[in-house]
């Protein structure tokens, strides 16, 4: 099983990006790098918080997006398959 704090960003961010080719790839990299780890389960309002204050360019909707994407690509890369 994979650890969130091991999950690499460049797969993340092609991922949402595929899931999701109307995200602009900037608005999905802003929201990976400023939190680094995709939020714990009820931690989306802190991390929306988090990402208001300090990218306030980045749309509420689209952070949602992007953290939803990110949760399912973590999903994913803890099944113990996915690399094989």
């Amino acid at each position: 099983m994979s650890d969130p704090d091991d999950l690499d960003l460049g797969e993340a961010a092609d991922y949402i990006l595929s899931e999701r080719p109307r995200l602009d790839e900037d608005v999905v990299w802003a929201v990976l790098t400023e939190l680094g780890t995709p939020p714990a389960p009820g931690q989306e309002a802190i991390a929306l918080e988090l990402l208001a204050s300090a990218r306030p360019d980045v749309r509420a909707k689209d952070a949602r997006l992007v953290l939803r994407e990110w949760r399912a690509y973590a999903e994913l890369a803890a099944e113990s398959d996915w690399d094989d």
